[in-house]
């Protein structure tokens, strides 16, 4: 169906709408008020605006029941609020030295959430679990400082990957930067439907080997990857085996997207060269 047939049909379902007298009469007498008030030649612009937008607010809350079926079902698809997520930068730190061979801009994300106990209690422990990692890092940070041996710089951001009806995701990115930068990404995923914070074991059957399934997985895509693209590049099958990767931690960094798929997610330097970033890896959904 292209744009102008799109308008056609919202043209009709908005022609069929069955006004009530009672709103006609409504609105008809907040503009007649309106038109009296302005009748003197001076019109007070305040007044007239006010009639005319109670009269429609009348007329609005009288034909919301009257509208299509399909305005009905998307009413009743919107988000409950008590779902809603949301995430603030709860503190921020920021230090440089005089010679600004140390710096650091640390900024610490805290959720907040509008739900159920078990909602709000997973939310604490994900704001405990940030918290902590963020004075981890600082506490680091100053001791390098106080050393004063080279060059050191530490920043730590944060954004949301994943916000849909069932999952929340939140990325804490950390860079530190030596004689060269490193990245390292941490991922706190959210059930909506639950209320649990969720870990990657969580997502399997109890029993079931998903460490050795999503690394076979991987594997797979490494390989087919470089076959494709000489610029792709994995610690797999090289002259120095022991360095190659192996199999994922049962804690591995993970979320899942916006398509439902889990996403396996590796530091920089882990699985790859430094120009790889932090490699990424959508499962099969066999592998689950």
């Amino acid at each position: 169906m292209n744009r102008q047939e799109q308008m056609n049909m919202l043209k009709k379902e908005y022609e069929q709408i069955e006004v009530p007298a009672q709103a006609l009469t409504v609105l008809q007498a907040g503009i007649d008020k309106a038109k009296r008030e302005g009748h003197s030649g001076v019109m007070p612009k305040r007044s007239y605006w006010g009639a005319w937008a109670a009269a429609a607010a009348v007329l609005v809350f009288i034909a919301v029941p009257n509208v299509s079926p399909t305005a009905a079902m998307a009413m009743a698809d919107m988000p409950v609020l008590n779902k809603v997520v949301q995430v603030v930068t709860f503190n921020r730190y920021t230090q440089m030295t005089e010679d600004k061979l140390y710096a650091a801009n640390v900024q610490t994300a805290k959720l907040e959430v509008q739900g159920d106990a078990q909602l709000q209690s997973s939310v604490g422990e994900i704001n405990a679990e940030v918290k902590a990692y963020a004075e981890q890092m600082i506490a680091q940070f100053q001791q390098e400082m106080e050393v004063q041996g080279g060059v050191y710089g530490l920043d730590i951001g944060y954004t949301v990957v994943t916000d849909s009806d069932k999952w929340f995701t939140l990325e804490i990115i950390t860079t530190e930067t030596m004689a060269s930068g490193a990245e390292t990404v941490r991922y706190y995923n959210l059930d909506k439907e639950t209320g649990k914070y969720v870990h990657l074991a969580d997502l399997f059957p109890k029993g079931y080997d998903y460490v050795t399934a999503i690394s076979e997985d991987i594997k797979a895509q490494m390989m087919q990857r470089m076959a494709e693209d000489e610029n792709q590049s994995y610690f797999i099958n090289s002259d120095m085996p022991e360095e190659d990767f192996q199999q994922i931690a049962p804690d591995q960094q993970f979320y899942v997207n916006q398509d439902g798929q889990l996403v396996i997610v590796f530091n920089e330097y882990e699985v790859a060269p430094g120009s790889m970033g932090c490699p990424q890896f959508i499962l099969d959904s066999r592998t689950r």
